[in-house]
């Protein structure tokens, strides 16, 4: 069919409005240009905390000694005390910037003449 042979990517840049949690979880995931590892440990930080809560004690949980997990202990670790569904939130607000900066990476497949997929 002919209104197949062509996929509007307008409607999928639509997308970014109305982003949930889980949604802006999978978009990250999805971005045309790697964030920097400063942006990645924020991202990680809020992520953790929406998930899981504050920290667990460093008898449950001890502290990392290599560079890259430290930091990501420490920007979970820096957001103790922060509600859950705050955490959810925040963690919208920062995914819904990262994706006005990095853009998505959008591939199309035409699988046959019927049907396509689309990654995004």
């Amino acid at each position: 069919s002919p209104v197949l042979d062509k996929m509007p990517l307008s409607e999928l840049v639509k997308k970014s409005s109305g982003l949930n949690f889980d949604i802006a979880a999978e978009e990250m995931r999805r971005l045309a240009t790697t964030p920097s590892k400063e942006e990645w440990t924020v991202l990680y930080g809020l992520y953790m905390q929406a998930l899981h809560g504050d920290l667990p004690s460093t008898d449950i949980y001890p502290a990392p000694t290599e560079a890259v997990e430290v930091a990501r202990y420490e920007a979970w670790k820096g957001r103790k005390g922060l509600r859950r569904e705050d955490a959810k939130k925040e963690y919208i607000t920062v995914a819904t910037g990262m994706i006005d900066k990095y853009q998505r990476k959008i591939e199309r497949t035409k699988w046959n003449s019927q049907v396509w997929t689309v990654d995004y």
